[in-house]
């Protein structure tokens, strides 16, 4: 039971790191690369400090999580299993991200790059923990930059979400066709990042529509799946409405944003069971077996 309720605890953690690291970092770089307005700026700011607030508090709660898992006695041994390791180096550059995002003021080009500085070091904990770290640093790195351009796209569209409801609509036309253009590269990155992540994770030869991690890896790909098509729908549909002026494009311009924001909720959820419930590696192992792939 004990263990039960520390597994459930650690997911319900990692979703909200995960919503935490997504909504800061993001935010940050959607600032340093978006002409938004300047009043989105000031919004966009606070989804920042929230976000590394969130950060913060999930990231400490998760090793406090990962304490118990381990042990029902906190010592050195468990201290040093959870803090000197990847799991500690990643929570090490998740509250120095956070950290270094709430003390950075300012409004200003020099600003916004050194927040979108910051936000990468947040992001670079993805390099260091989840399946994909626990395989090789290469596939770090692919994670790293997988769970950046998701980050990003994040960002932008809180942003955007802002500008539907408080912006003229030429100049909310003017920041969707430039996030546009941006995101074809981005999400690019997102998607070719993912199929490497499914390639190097998945052993394809054991029939993965059949094994617990690939039955859930399914659902986040649907969820993903349902994400992009609503962004290639305001791409191709939606845009060009903005842009000849109709009035009924931002109102669903900004349903279709808070649907891709609702997924994303979704896929961080499924992500948080996929780390902590299942691995790739171990499809049946126990819970002992799954910590340490965390404490590697």
């Amino acid at each position: 039971m004990r263990a039960s309720m520390l597994e459930a605890a650690a997911a319900a953690t990692k979703a909200l790191l995960y919503a935490g690291l997504l909504s800061c970092a993001g935010a940050a770089f959607a600032n340093a690369t978006l002409r938004l307005s300047a009043d989105a700026a000031a919004f966009v700011a606070q989804v920042v400090r929230r976000g590394a607030l969130l950060t913060i508090c999930a990231a400490l709660t998760g090793a406090a999580v990962l304490a118990l898992r381990l042990g029902d006695e906190i010592d050195a041994t468990i201290l040093s299993a959870v803090f000197v390791s990847s799991a500690g180096a990643a929570t090490a550059l998740q509250l120095a991200g956070a950290v270094l995002l709430l003390t950075t003021t300012g409004m200003d080009a020099f600003a916004r790059t050194t927040q979108a500085f910051n936000a990468a070091v947040a992001m670079a904990s993805f390099a260091f923990t989840g399946h994909a770290a626990s395989v090789g640093l290469i596939e770090g790195l692919v994670a790293f930059v997988h769970a950046s351009a998701a980050a990003w796209w994040v960002g932008a569209l809180w942003a955007l979400r802002y500008e539907c409801a408080h912006s003229m609509q030429e100049d909310l036309a003017a920041v969707v066709e430039h996030f546009s253009r941006k995101a074809v590269v981005v999400i690019g990155a997102l998607v070719l990042a993912g199929i490497v992540l499914i390639f190097v994770l998945v052993d394809f030869a054991r029939v993965p529509a059949l094994t617990p991690y690939a039955q859930v890896l399914i659902l986040k790909i649907a969820a993903a799946a349902l994400v992009l098509a609503l962004a290639t729908y305001n791409k191709f549909r939606l845009t060009p409405r903005l842009l000849a002026r109709e009035g009924a494009a931002t109102t669903a311009l900004r349903r279709s944003i808070v649907g891709e924001l609702t997924l994303v909720g979704v896929m961080t959820v499924i992500t948080a069971i996929l780390t902590t419930y299942l691995s790739p590696q171990r499809e049946e192992g126990p819970v002992d077996a799954r910590l340490q792939e965390e404490i590697r």
